[in-house]
Order: C-alpha cells, then structure tokens, then sequence
C-alpha cells in the first residue's frame, strides 16, 4: 500500500552536496530505482530537466543540480489509474458535481471527457497523494455506447495542463447498465439483444456516412480536375454543391472503424465478452476489454488473439448477477496465460485505492514486476503513451514518485512526487485535519 506522508522537497536537499545554482535539472539520486522497462537500479539516479526525464542509471550529477537524496528509498515512474471518473465527479451524491454522462440517448459516442474536467477537483489531490500521477477518465457506464475518455496528469491548473491525450479511447459498455438504465424507462436496450441490434446499427449509420463524405471529396475532386483541364468547355460553371452535413456520433464511430480511436468494451460475463470480440471482427475495432470479470475463463483465446485487459475493479465478491466469476486471482491467471492486463479502481472517489486492488492482485499470484507494469507502462502502451509515460526512461515524462519502502505495502509511504518535472504538493483535505487533530490533542 501506499500512503501520503507530507515533507518539504527543501529538507531533501544532500547533505553536503553544492548549493543549488540553478533550478533547471533535478537530480534523485541514491534510491533503489524500478525502471519497469530494465528491471531495477541499486544506487541509482534519475535526472530531469524541463519536464523530461534526461539520464537514468549511474550518472554523474552536474555540479548545480539541485539534489533529491533518496537513498534508502524507492524511486518508481508515476501510476497510472487505468479507467475512473476523475475531474467529473466530486460528490457522488450531489448532482450538481456529477458531469461524468449524459443520460438521453443511449448512444453517445460524440461525448467527450475533455468538456467536463475540474482542474480544481480536490480529489486529484487527494488521488495524487497515494502515488498515482495519471488517469484515464471516462465517462459512466450506463449508456450502451458512453463517449470518449482522456488521459489526464493530475496536476495543472487549466484542462489543457491537466490533458496529456484527448480522446484516448471510445467506450462501450455491454451487460446490464444499459439495460438498467434505459429499460427501466421503457426504452431500448432492454436486453443483451437490443444492446447489439443497437450497436450494430449505429456501426452501420456510420459506415454509409463516411460513404457519403468519401464520395462527396471525390466528386469536389473531379471537378475541380476538370475545371483545371484545357479540355474543359468555355465558362462551363457548374453550381456549388454543400457538403453532406457533419455528425458528431458519426464521426466518432468511424475513426473507431478506420483504427485512430481505440475502443474500449466494458464486459463482465463470457457471453458478453464474445460479444465484444465478434463486434471487433464485424467492425474491425481496435479492441481493449475492460472489468472483464470473468476473463480469466478464456485467457488462451485472449492472449492467442492479443486482446489487452483492463482488471478491476479487483474484487473479492461479486457485486452484481453479471460478475458471478469475481475472482482476486483474475489478473494473475491473465497475466500467467500471456494476457497484457492493466488495473483500474472504477471509482469515482475512490482512486486513492489503487495500490490497495494491486496489493490484492500481488497477494493473489501476480508477480511484482508485472503488477508494477500493470499501472505504469501497460496502461501507457495501450493508449498511445508508453513513449511519453510508464517507465523510468530517458526523454519520458518526469512524472517520477519516491516510496520510504516498496511499492503496494502496507507501511509504504510516498515522500515526494513529481508530476512534468514539478514538484507536487501531497497535502490535501485528509493530511490537514490529521495535523489539525494531531496538533489539537498533543499527538506525536
């Protein structure tokens, strides 16, 4: 596990070591690094300079460095939360602060996280103080097709610092959210039939609309080929024809279908999961499963056909007549059959827990590395980022998180974070009252 214990970067400084003549490199030096891509550095430092990461290993520190002494500590690339409503809840049971879907239409693929991200959200302070320096942010589950998430750093004070990737990923979600939402009103999809009768057709829309803008560019093609041509007639004008108008949902589901959009199905049971492969193959999709409860009965088919899984929420019993399969050692068997797995929480508030659904997967069969992959590189790699985030590279990222232990243990803290090469501040609501209270009563 890891907790949030507050130090001044300040107070960090190498005893003895040269005061700092310029602020533009950091250099950790001394820690136990766990690089992800080339296993674990004793000793070693990690140098960043504007925002980068610059060298890694056993390097010499340049004399106006300002200096991080980690030795005796663990120094690991930020986590990432592989799926949560960051930036668009605050209370769950306040509507007001609730800006994760929209529940009109049960397909709303034009939908984007991008448009509802809180910067100012306290709970990506609150999150940030557990380790966890990115999210993907999606939208809720209880439309068939819900929008397109973003992958966000957890700090910045405009959407545009906060946003490393927007859309990162179409989400669909299969079972019974859809049907609990819209079938309770009276309206479809009431049943795993209509969910894919629905989906089906919406594909299908989309595929005659790009028809259309395909055919409409071509035809503006060859007249402006003939206009151009010494063939062409003396003052042969032909009238301006208007483009076929724009679709936003249309627009959306064709850069699924082209490959630019990657597309991520939230399936719990085995039917359901076959069902989100036979849609990739129709529509040749993109595809990235997610909770994928009951994954792990059809692990070899997974891995033969390479399929990324998205765990989680890791849990121990299920929560619904869907997740009947609930299993801890889900992401182990998984990862044991050559599955690529990353881990989300599914929270809303609650992304503070994600080192404790990792520590739930080690304590059930998942190997260390693989866990720490599991919220670091993997996540990166399947949306895009592995050349930016997930490991302890030169020229990534320096979103870089320094543990007084290793990671996912229960008596494991942070004690400093850096997410772009910034100093992050892993005070929050929570660590002040402690103080408050601790001060108030004499506490030490």
């Amino acid at each position: 596990m890891i907790r949030n214990v507050t130090l001044s970067f300040l107070l960090m400084l190498t005893s003895g070591a040269p005061a700092a003549r310029s602020e533009s490199i950091i250099a950790i030096t001394g820690g136990t690094l766990l690089t992800v891509t080339h296993g674990a550095i004793e000793g070693g430092t990690v140098l960043v300079e504007n925002g980068k990461i610059i060298a890694v290993g056993r390097v010499r520190v340049p004399e106006d460095a300002q200096v991080i002494d980690a030795r005796g500590k663990v120094v690991i690339p930020g986590l990432i939360d592989a799926g949560d409503r960051l930036g668009l809840v605050e209370i769950p049971a306040e509507r007001t602060s609730v800006d994760s879907t929209e529940y009109t239409d049960p397909i709303h693929p034009e939908l984007r996280v991008l448009d509802a991200l809180n910067p100012r959200s306290e709970l990506l302070r609150v999150t940030r103080a557990a380790g966890i320096t990115n999210a993907l942010s999606t939208p809720a589950e209880g439309n068939l097709i819900a929008g397109q998430s973003a992958l966000i750093n957890l700090d910045g004070d405009t959407v545009e610092q906060l946003v490393v990737k927007s859309p990162a990923a179409l989400h669909i979600n299969l079972g019974e959210a859809s049907k609990r939402t819209y079938g309770e009103k009276g309206k479809p999809p009431d049943t795993r039939m209509g969910e894919m009768a629905m989906l089906r057709q919406a594909f299908l829309r989309a595929q005659h609309y790009k028809q259309e803008q395909e055919a409409f560019a071509k035809r503006q093609t060859e007249k402006s080929e003939k206009k151009n041509s010494s063939d062409a007639a003396e003052g042969d004008e032909s009238k301006p024809t208007a483009p076929p108008a724009r679709d936003l949902k249309m627009e959306a589901l064709v850069q699924a279908m082209e490959g630019k959009l990657s597309v991520v199905v939230n399936a719990h049971r085995v039917s359901d999961i076959e069902t989100a492969l036979r849609l990739a193959d129709e529509f040749k999709l993109k595809l990235i499963l997610s909770s994928a409860t009951s994954a792990w009965r059809m692990a070899s088919e997974l891995a033969a056909r390479k399929i990324p899984v998205i765990v989680g929420p890791i849990q121990e019993v299920p929560s619904r007549m869907e997740s009947l399969d609930a299993r801890l050692d889900n992401a182990a068997i998984l990862h044991r059959a050559g599955v690529s797995i990353a881990i989300k929480t599914d929270a809303d508030n609650d992304v503070r827990e994600l080192p404790f659904a990792v520590e739930y997967a080690i304590g059930n069969g998942l190997p260390a590395d693989a866990a720490l992959a599991a919220v670091t590189l993997n996540p990166a790699r399947f949306f895009g980022l592995d050349s930016r985030l997930g490991s302890l590279d030169q020229g990534k990222q320096a979103n870089i998180v320094v543990l007084d232990g290793m990671p996912f243990q229960t008596k494991t803290h942070v004690t400093a974070e850096f997410i772009n090469g910034k100093p992050v501040d892993l005070t929050n609501h929570q660590t002040e009252l402690y103080e408050f209270y601790k001060k108030k009563y004499g506490l030490q």
